[in-house]
């Protein structure tokens, strides 16, 4: 059965960038990544334009992948996690997190979520 994926499917999903500001030569640039599609990047000093350009970007990468018959990487469907995720740890990390809550007059998990958002605000995913 043919994969009835085609260029179009792809070029409508939600792909996700990582931007960064760098500044180079005398001038700010905005640096654009695919996150879903390693090494497509591109720059420009406005990030409207570079969200623009990054767009060409992803079509030619599709085009490649697909004439090389190899699977093109989607984005992941945010609908398929529910917010319950398994964490197992040793016993002393289970005592420090509990430490902390109880410091904090929250519960572990509220803790957690803090750890993690603290380290997911590195990554501007959009």
């Amino acid at each position: 059965m043919k994969d009835k994926k085609n260029l179009n499917y792809y070029l409508n999903l939600p792909w996700t960038y990582t931007i960064e500001k760098e500044f180079f030569e005398s001038k700010w640039y905005y640096i654009i990544r695919v996150n879903e599609l390693p090494g497509i990047c591109t720059h420009n000093e406005n990030v409207n334009d570079g969200m623009e350009e990054i767009k060409d970007a992803i079509e030619c990468a599709i085009k490649i992948y697909q004439e090389k018959g190899e699977p093109v990487p989607e984005p992941i469907d945010k609908n398929q996690y529910k917010g319950r995720i398994s964490y197992r740890t040793n016993s002393r990390r289970h005592w420090l997190i509990a430490r902390a809550a109880k410091l904090r007059h929250k519960s572990i998990n509220k803790v957690l979520d803090d750890i993690v958002d603290a380290e997911l605000q590195k990554y501007s995913f959009s």
